[in-house]
């Protein structure tokens, strides 16, 4: 049986923004939640961080990574998922 694994970790993503017909691209952090299962990445969601987090963005990290343990504790088989 092959051990199913949760990571976290910070990541920087480029966003586009588009104005007045001018697309810019910023860099965003956040964090990113991967899920893997024999050696590969089979699910990831990345949540943004903002300079000053809100609780709204806490409870979006903390639902995510309750979901992604949730899933390393299921059983191996992944259509229920």
């Amino acid at each position: 049986m092959a051990a199913r694994q949760v990571r976290l970790r910070h990541d920087v993503r480029s966003v586009s923004i588009v104005a007045d017909h001018t697309c810019e691209e910023l860099p965003y952090a956040g964090i990113t939640i991967q899920c893997i299962d024999d050696g590969a990445v089979v699910e990831q969601t990345w949540i943004p961080l903002g300079p000053a987090p809100t609780y709204a963005d806490d409870e979006a990290l903390l639902t995510a990574w309750h979901a992604a343990v949730s899933w390393s504790h299921s059983s191996t088989d992944t259509s229920s998922t």
